[in-house]
């Protein structure tokens, strides 16, 4: 099961002053990024158990996890959201590859205020999973399917091929049930 994320990251005074000095640059090598990149992951790993974001698949199945930005920063596509807690998670070394996520541009309507944006995915934080998702436990695996027509699950399910099996480095054949637990 792919689980909704409930508790964002949120900032302390002194990383709030980080974020304004670093002018949204998230690549910034400035000590004060590097660390807030460390507590970022430290809280999203606890969080998150560990989990991806888009598969619910835990991180060392399909590669390390890293910091996500939701709203791709990638292209400079959406530099206002670079830090919004609502835009940062974790997900899978696979999930945000250049063949899945990248910097595909998950935005379908933008909006002053990145609660307001519509997405074309199903969102981490802002979309109740449940009436995006079905789940239904086969022999091996857990089979995702689309809820209710739902256009995002449609998307989300293509995006982060949730309906086949992940890539694992540690099998010898390469492929591992997508078992989520």
């Amino acid at each position: 099961m792919i689980n909704q994320l409930t508790r964002p990251y949120n900032y302390s005074v002194q990383e709030i002053t980080c974020v304004a000095t670093a002018a949204n640059n998230w690549d910034s090598q400035t000590n004060c990024i590097k660390a807030l990149k460390i507590e970022m992951n430290t809280y999203f790993d606890t969080h998150q158990g560990e989990r991806c974001c888009y598969c619910g698949l835990l991180y060392d199945r399909t590669g390390r996890g890293e910091i996500e930005h939701i709203a791709p920063k990638g292209a400079m596509l959406y530099p206002q959201f670079s830090y919004t807690p609502n835009n940062l998670a974790k997900a899978c070394q696979l999930c945000n590859s250049s063949s899945m996520k990248h910097t595909y541009d998950t935005v379908e309507n933008v909006a002053a205020v990145y609660e307001q944006c519509e997405f074309k995915i199903v969102h981490p934080y802002l979309d109740d999973h449940t009436l995006h998702y079905n789940w239904n436990y086969g022999e091996r695996n857990v089979i995702i399917s689309v809820a209710d027509d739902s256009y995002k699950a449609k998307e989300s399910i293509r995006i982060f091929e949730l309906a086949s099996e992940k890539k694992d480095s540690s099998t010898c054949n390469g492929k591992k049930p997508r078992t989520i637990r």
